[in-house]
């Protein structure tokens, strides 16, 4: 099995958003993440990136959010593009795991139209409410006729304990984060925006633009948990000094 890295683009965004003591004017060019496994039974992609029509106009797509988050983005760093670098095709996606579904993680699932979507019932329903479009959420994202499957709880998608989706909800209400075994590497957890930079985790600093800060401080500790018993390693989602050390496609940790 191997998991393969994925950056599709840059936000630039004040760096207070992730870590709140920092001065106002500090602004900070994030990752935007996605991953690929290969597993023997079928390639898992996880997340998306942004919404395919952001690299024209973000303007059109995101309206007022893109000027709280730039996108400072390439030709090619559009998800499609990056799989296309190891000759994957939307096709060859057996399942997309949806971290959650805000707009630069869940912008393309409207490409992988054959692929079974593994996303937490709780977040379906909160992404649906009418109040929340254009806070993070946007309908054209994620509301498409795909295959939805709706989880409650913990999933492992192959049954084989390689790769296992855990609830952790606070930044939103049905967020996940996905646990990888691998064979040389050792386990590896991909974090989505639980803990979206080493100082979140670290030093127990929650970010500023959760829906629930309690949930947070709760999945922080089970996270925690979690590492200590898998003796793991952490991604966090955009961390950018961390991804400068992280090896990227077409590179892979097996």
């Amino acid at each position: 099995m191997k998991l393969f890295t994925i950056v599709c683009g840059h936000l630039r965004c004040r760096k207070r958003i992730f870590l709140p003591y920092a001065n106002k004017e500090d602004f900070v060019d994030i990752p935007i993440p996605a991953f690929l496994i290969n597993h023997p039974k079928g390639n898992v992609l996880v997340d998306t990136g942004p919404n395919p029509d952001v690299y024209n106009d973000p303007f059109s797509v995101w309206g007022n959010l893109a000027k709280a988050f730039v996108p400072i983005l390439k030709k090619n760093d559009d998800i499609l593009s990056q799989l296309e670098r190891i000759e994957i095709r939307p096709d060859d996606i057996k399942y997309v795991i949806n971290t959650h579904l805000h707009f630069d993680h869940a912008g393309g699932n409207r490409l992988f139209k054959k692929s079974m979507f593994l996303v937490s019932a709780r977040e379906l329903e909160w992404a649906r409410r009418p109040e929340n479009e254009g806070q993070g959420y946007f309908q054209e994202d994620w509301n498409h006729p795909l295959n939805y499957k709706e989880l409650e709880g913990q999933y492992d998608i192959f049954n084989d304990d390689r790769i296992t989706i855990i609830p952790m909800p606070g930044h939103t209400p049905g967020h996940q984060v996905v646990i990888v075994r691998l064979k040389r590497e050792g386990t590896i957890i991909l974090s989505g925006d639980s803990v979206p930079f080493k100082e979140n985790y670290e030093k127990k600093i929650i970010s500023i633009n959760n829906t629930d800060d309690v949930q947070v401080a709760r999945s922080l500790n089970k996270l925690t948990k979690i590492l200590k018993e898998k003796n793991a390693t952490l991604i966090h989602g955009h961390d950018p000094k961390q991804w400068q050390t992280i090896k990227i496609i077409p590179e892979c940790y097996s």
